[in-house]
């Protein structure tokens, strides 16, 4: 399992739709790419991978019809897209050459614990010297979620850690620091969030207490 997570604008899509064009473009591996709704594919994740093949001058190496959510190398591999609405649709994805090796989870935190269980499934078959992976990206939310209770609490993840590796389990945490495309403006924005939440969560990059939510951003009003 690996998890990238942290801030706004920390370039973790980025990279992992770089990386997803470059294994591709050496074989042997084909993508499952999904999110909790189909509907925001394209816009988000999928346009992210295609900014990532022009960046790097490969449009000649990859098909990217607009009407199916399936990219495809020169070399037979694929990026196949998928909403998490129904599950149970996963199972008949298959790519054209080989087995899935990889699959990405963008905005992760939207999925429940049960679609990422249905998700690990598919990683089987194909050769044994070709590692299965299964990512999580995402914005950190609130520490009664799932993934803070499955992945974080049980290795004693801290705010000021930012690398944990272990033989199952790699996480990452970025913020906008590590992000040197990042505008000023941008980062101006970022560092002068007023709301304390909003700058531990999306500023710095840390999972947030339930209390800050429920006691903050209040007001008393006569309704009568």
């Amino acid at each position: 399992m690996q998890i990238l997570f942290g801030g706004s604008s920390s370039g973790k899509s980025v990279f992992k739709a770089q990386q997803c064009v470059f294994d591709i473009l050496q074989g042997g591996r084909n993508y499952l790419v999904t999110r909790k709704v189909a509907d925001t594919i394209n816009s988000s994740v999928r346009a992210e991978i295609i900014k990532a093949i022009k960046s790097m001058g490969l449009e000649s190496e990859f098909n990217i019809p607009k009407s199916t959510f399936t990219i495809t190398c020169s070399n037979g591999y694929q990026i196949l897209f998928a909403g998490l609405d129904d599950v149970e649709k996963l199972k008949s994805i298959t790519p054209a050459l080989g087995v899935i090796t990889d699959i990405w989870v963008e905005e992760a935190t939207e999925a429940v614990r049960d679609d990422i269980k249905q998700l690990d499934k598919r990683l089987r078959g194909g050769e044994e010297d070709t590692p299965k992976r299964l990512c999580l990206t995402f914005n950190p939310i609130l520490q009664n979620h799932w993934i803070y209770s499955d992945y974080f609490r049980t290795v004693g993840w801290r705010d000021d850690t930012t690398q944990i590796r272990l033989p199952n389990l790699a996480i990452t945490k970025t913020t906008y620091k590590d992000n040197k495309f990042l505008t000023t403006q941008d980062r101006t924005k970022l560092e002068n969030e007023t709301d304390a939440y909003y700058y531990s969560v999306y500023t710095l990059g840390n999972w947030g207490i339930l209390g800050n939510v429920i006691f903050t951003n209040w007001s008393v009003q006569d309704l009568s």
